[in-house]
């Protein structure tokens, strides 16, 4: 008789144990996945944001030196391209989107590289209060993308293992429906 309630409760118990375990389990991925997406909108807006720095960039470079017209030129192009990007309300999951994505951005890069080598060549410009400004202004911007980069990078690795651990791969593929993984490098692929 004890053992068949004993048996009774152990069993009704692991049962609410499962139940419960599910019911957490099945949160873990929409959380995750929600946390990544609002992770990679604070990428793309620190991105676009150092695309909107590129006038006061270009009045600095005009400043300093003023047979930069190749760069200037570059500039322009490489503000326009990360401009005429459209958003991604999702977190990356298309390995040629990210790329494109990446490629636009890494030729802005660029470009302010080149801007940056120029101030080197005039370190006495440097101290004049405008350009330390702009100079100032865009090293907080390149820290907060980098800030920004890596908190998507580890949303995106936990909601990818989310969706692929068993069980919890289960309870996401009943309650969500296939997932894609999202992108969870800025790392270009080594063969490509």
């Amino acid at each position: 008789m004890i053992s068949r309630r004993f048996a009774l409760v152990a069993g009704l118990a692991v049962i609410v144990a499962a139940a419960a375990w599910v019911a957490v389990s099945a949160n873990n991925a929409p959380h995750y996945g929600a946390a990544a997406r609002e992770a990679w909108r604070e990428v793309e807006q620190q991105f676009r944001a150092r695309a909107d720095m590129v006038p006061e960039i270009i009045a600095m470079v005009e400043t300093v030196n003023t047979t930069q017209g190749a760069l200037i030129e570059r500039l322009r192009e490489a503000q326009a391209a990360v401009l005429a990007l459209p958003p991604q309300p999702e977190a990356p999951t298309d390995p040629a989107r990210f790329r494109t994505f990446m490629d636009t951005q890494d030729n802005l890069s660029r470009a302010l590289g080149k801007v940056m080598d120029l101030m080197n060549l005039y370190p006495d410009r440097r101290s004049n209060p405008e350009i330390r400004q702009v100079l100032d202004a865009l090293e907080t911007r390149e820290n907060r993308i980098v800030v920004a980069r890596s908190d998507f990078v580890s949303l995106a690795r936990n909601y990818n293992l989310s969706i692929s651990r068993v069980p919890d791969r289960w309870v996401a593929l009943a309650f969500l429906g296939p997932q894609p993984l999202m992108i969870e490098t800025f790392d270009r692929p080594r063969n490509s």
